[in-house]
């Protein structure tokens, strides 16, 4: 080779050999990405311009991007928070005034229902009040009364006649009279805050009975209790407590029924009953004596297990209730009850403080001396019968006396109250009388040219008069 050719061929090396400072050559795009440009430079050729174009536009634009794409995701945040801050704005916003238009048609609907609430209210006083106004006639009281005074005698009736002819109706008939008696005192007693007197022995010898009824018949323990407990201490109240027949009066026909009716539902199965098989009280085959230990210990157990639960759940439990006088109970009405005498007296005998223990020892003695004649009506039929009537006999006197000795003055009231009334509606009349008859006097001297001495003494005149009245 000549030195020209080499001379000639040397710029050429440089410009391959030795690029000028700041070029991209196709090495150093290979160098940095190989998977852009996998092709090697030709030997021949030298590198190649074309290739080292897309290098610099592909890094151009990777720059770009990679640029753009930083401050995108430097700007997200803010974004993101920014529309948080906006969503919760607007949810706030939403949510109060969800909350307000809540509570205005809520207090709207209270409103509304206040008012209407306070109208029908005002219309039922209305009408109780003269409906109430209504009953207290003397008219129609006469006539409630002689419906029920009625009432009571057909029933009076009745019973003897259905115990004589369809005896075994009458566990159905007791069982049917005595509660939807006791619930109709109860809803009465409610409204004077009495209903803690059906919590009474009485009342649990009743759900006793009819238990023994229907659930257990032939249980020979039940049937020995519930003899006892209902033709010992609860017939025996009758004559105790004095319980009148007085056949107007719903609650004193009630307190009779709930004392003599199942000792008479107990009489009619033991005694009447169509049954000689004993299929539907089992209890009764093979028992014509009540066994003494077994009848007395399950009767006393049965009184002790009421006496217990009573003392427990009112008693104790309700004590500031019945202290504030928000219940009443028949202890705390026999204990203060002056009428109560001997009983009270006696109960007070340890003080105040033990008067109410001292009351349920005496009841636990009065119900075991009254079981043990108990004993002897089961035994004996006519003992049984005369036993009975005589009880239904003490409640006929003790609603006779009431009759004559307490309802009769009612009435003797009721007429001294209506003739007091009619004096005083002809006194008020009179006197009205006299002073129209005055006014026109002195009217008249006035017109007359009467002087006032005459006009005077009319007035004086008049209340001499009225004096005199």
């Amino acid at each position: 080779m000549s030195d020209s050719d080499s001379d000639s061929d040397l710029p050429l090396a440089r410009s391959v050999s030795a690029p000028e400072p700041g070029e991209y050559t196709y090495e150093d795009a290979h160098a940095s990405d190989p998977a852009i440009l996998s092709e090697p430079a030709s030997p021949s050729m030298g590198p190649s311009l074309v290739p080292n174009i897309f290098m610099q536009l592909s890094f151009s634009l990777d720059s770009f991007i990679s640029q753009n794409l930083e401050e995108e995701l430097t700007d997200l945040p803010i974004l993101a928070n920014q529309m948080y801050n906006s969503l919760r704005s607007d949810l706030s916003k939403t949510k109060h005034q969800l909350s307000h238009h809540v509570g205005t048609t809520k207090r709207q609907i209270r409103h509304q229902v206040d008012h209407t609430t306070s109208n029908l209210k005002s219309q039922i006083d209305t009408s109780m009040m003269i409906w109430k106004q209504q009953m207290k006639k003397a008219s129609v009281v006469r006539f409630m009364d002689k419906i029920a005074f009625t009432l009571g005698m057909l029933e009076c009736c009745c019973t003897p006649w259905v115990i004589s002819q369809y005896p075994e109706w009458i566990p159905f008939v007791h069982t049917f009279q005595v509660s939807i008696l006791i619930v109709v005192r109860y809803f009465l007693y409610k409204r004077k805050s009495w209903h803690f007197f059906l919590l009474d022995m009485c009342y649990f010898v009743n759900v006793v009975v009819i238990l023994y009824l229907y659930v257990f018949p032939q249980s020979q323990a039940l049937l020995g209790a519930v003899w006892l407990l209902s033709h010992g201490p609860l017939a025996f109240a009758i004559v105790t407590w004095r319980n009148s027949l007085v056949l107007h009066s719903l609650d004193k026909v009630t307190s009779v029924y709930v004392h003599m009716s199942p000792p008479i539902a107990l009489y009619v199965v033991r005694w009447l009953y169509p049954d000689p098989n004993y299929t539907r009280f089992p209890a009764l085959k093979d028992m014509p004596v009540l066994p003494t230990f077994s009848s007395l210990t399950y009767a006393v157990a049965l009184y002790l297990t009421w006496q217990v639960a009573y003392y427990v759940f009112v008693v104790v439990r309700q004590k500031e209730k019945i202290k504030a006088g928000k219940r009443v109970t028949s202890y705390t009405w026999l204990l203060n009850d002056p009428k109560a005498g001997v009983i009270s007296k006696v109960a007070h005998t340890f003080g105040e403080k033990y008067s109410i223990v001292t009351f349920m020892g005496m009841q636990l003695i009065y119900t075991f001396v009254t079981c043990l004649f108990a004993l002897l009506s089961y035994k004996y039929f006519r003992l049984n019968t005369v036993f009975l009537v005589g009880l239904f006999l003490v409640s006929v006197w003790n609603g006779a006396s009431y009759y004559m000795e307490v309802f009769s003055k009612q009435y003797e009231k009721q007429l001294n109250k209506l003739a007091e009334e009619v004096s005083s509606a002809v006194a008020a009349n009179q006197r009205a009388h006299d002073s129209a008859g005055a006014g026109a006097g002195a009217g008249e001297a006035i017109g007359n040219g009467g002087n006032h001495s005459s006009v005077e003494a009319e007035p004086q005149k008049s209340a001499s008069a009225k004096k005199d009245d």
